[in-house]
């Protein structure tokens, strides 16, 4: 995996803020969709913030390189909001600690004037947690659906409308002039093992996990859109 991160320290990844809500409890959170995982992770600090209880089981994950891991976690039903109100969805997902490290989501609203393309768009404000604390995987393929993509010149960033509201990927600062840096992971041997588990939590694969059923409640017109 190559990423390239400048002395900002943005990082770039498709981020939305949503809203969780169990009882009479909400929050609302940035999570990552990411369409590299088969499964759908929260971090357990947000759980307890929520109140919400479950049962403890013991999962085969599989990583990089052949390994296999084994831990505990603790599936949970949740329900799941967009900011703009369009979608609205029961979920499972699994708890973890720091699912995405100290990954921070980018706000948009203070970089979309640089770029004549995303100028006009209003981007929703970040959750008021400072990190990303979920990971929307392919289990839900409907809240990763593009309803519109917004593109400008090669290199720039590029806007997407969500099911879940509007996100944006690539490089807050280019056509700046500041100091790159390369970030580079690489598999490699054992001996890397442990720091490279935590780096492609995205790529796990859950093997043998019983879960509540699950459904995802999208609005009339999301689901005409949906349908085009």
């Amino acid at each position: 995996m190559i990423g390239r991160d400048r002395k900002s320290n943005f990082v770039t990844l498709r981020t939305v803020a949503v809203i969780l809500i169990y009882g009479n409890r909400t929050v609302s959170v940035n999570a990552l969709l990411d369409d590299a995982s088969t499964k759908t992770y929260i971090n357990a600090d947000v759980v307890a913030e929520l109140g919400l209880q479950g049962q403890v089981q013991k999962v085969t994950v599989n990583v990089l390189n052949d390994n296999v891991e084994k831990f505990e976690t603790m599936p949970v039903e949740i329900r799941l909001q967009s900011h703009n109100g369009q979608t609205d969805a029961k979920i499972v997902t699994f708890t973890t600690n720091r699912v995405t490290g100290s990954l921070q989501p980018v706000d948009w609203k203070q970089h979309a004037r640089k770029w004549d393309h995303l100028a006009g768009i209003k981007f929703p404000n970040l959750g008021k947690r400072p990190t990303v604390d979920m990971l929307i995987g392919l289990d839900y393929p409907d809240l990763h659906y593009s309803y519109r993509d917004i593109r400008g010149k090669p290199g720039e960033p590029i806007d997407r409308l969500t099911t879940l509201g509007l996100t944006c990927i690539g490089d807050p600062n280019s056509g700046q002039d500041q100091t790159l840096f390369n970030r580079t992971y690489f598999a490699r041997g054992q001996e890397d093992r442990n720091d490279l588990d935590n780096i492609v939590r995205k790529f796990w694969e859950i093997e043998n996990v019983k879960t509540p059923s699950e459904n995802v409640f999208l609005s009339n017109e999301s689901k005409k859109r949906c349908q085009r």
